[in-house]
């Protein structure tokens, strides 16, 4: 899914016991997983991410 905040494609969305994984594709080529836990709105663990000389900024 792109949007105009980001130049960014979901990979892979799927439920865990521990809440919902996410997995990104940045336009530059980067994976990023984001691990949004159950009953904690808008905060997520991140790993992986852009690369310093990404022209793509994070959102």
């Amino acid at each position: 899914m792109n949007t105009n905040r980001s130049i960014s494609t979901v990979v892979s969305r799927h439920t865990t016991s521990e809440g919902v994984v996410v997995w990104t594709r940045c336009a530059c080529g980067r994976l990023q997983m984001v691990l949004r836990p159950h009953g904690i709105d808008d905060k997520g663990l991140a790993a992986g991410g852009h690369d310093i000389r990404c022209p793509h900024p994070r959102p």
